[in-house]
């Protein structure tokens, strides 16, 4: 494997560009290309951008960005030339992986980024996208949810995130994690929503004690929560006690 690359440079008045990769990559956003442009005149160029001609996308031979589009819309809003890298993309299921890996230390990626890009070859992540835009719940609780039925507040979410990124997220059971998803949104209809930290634990203790409970009564449940919604309140973030008070009203 090639460990150093060949730079070239791209001038940034002239009339030839690089081409985004819309709808696969992120949109560019103007505020981080003026943050782009603040550090460039301070630091300088520390990266090139990094490109690849694809012709599986459109039939034409093109030169996509693959990392760095902020960096050269920056380079571009500054009138400076644009040092380059070329890499191989061979199909789709490469352009993603090379998406993935080159943003995988990236802090402004998020997880939807990354969902974003494997939803163009990954039908689990295009289910992954839409029940998290349905259901008003934290995007690795879903995930695990439609993964396995489980919902762990201390390492699950770290677990499936990594899962989302390497490209290796599989639906295993949508029917469960739509079920789930439906009791969740029930109960917290009914006491209310609370900081994020109190709303992964509720989640979690309430779907271990669903899975618990074979013969779990969902409106029964809702009846005895409602009845009980204000001791909730007064909850601390112990897993232990929000195990109790769930179990207590069942």
């Amino acid at each position: 494997m090639k460990k150093t690359f060949d730079y070239k440079t791209l001038k940034g008045n002239g009339t030839k560009g690089l081409q985004f990769l819309a709808g696969i990559n992120r949109s560019i956003i103007p505020s981080h290309v003026t943050s782009m442009s603040t550090s460039l005149e301070k630091m300088g160029i520390i990266r090139p951008v990094v490109i690849s001609e694809i012709s599986f996308l459109t039939g034409t031979p093109t030169n996509y960005i693959i990392d760095g589009q902020h960096l050269y819309m920056g380079l571009i809003r500054l009138g400076w030339d644009v040092p380059y890298t070329e890499i191989e993309i061979k199909n789709p299921v490469d352009l993603a992986e090379h998406l993935a890996l080159l943003n995988n230390s990236s802090k402004s990626w998020s997880l939807k980024d990354y969902i974003q890009v494997w939803s163009n070859i990954r039908k689990d992540y295009v289910i992954l996208n839409q029940y998290h835009t349905t259901y008003d719940v934290e995007l690795s609780q879903v995930a695990q949810l439609l993964m396995d039925g489980e919902c762990s507040y201390a390492q699950g979410g770290n677990s499936v995130t990594r899962l989302i990124k390497r490209g290796d997220f599989k639906v295993k059971d949508e029917q469960r994690g739509k079920y789930l998803l439906d009791c969740i949104t029930d109960a917290l209809k009914i006491i209310g929503r609370m900081d994020r930290g109190s709303n992964k634990l509720f989640i979690s203790s309430y779907v271990s004690l669903i899975n618990a409970h074979p013969n779990y009564l969902h409106t029964k449940y809702m009846t005895n929560l409602r009845a009980n919604k204000d001791k909730f309140k007064l909850a601390t973030l112990d897993p232990e006690e929000y195990k109790q008070l769930l179990n207590s009203i069942l």
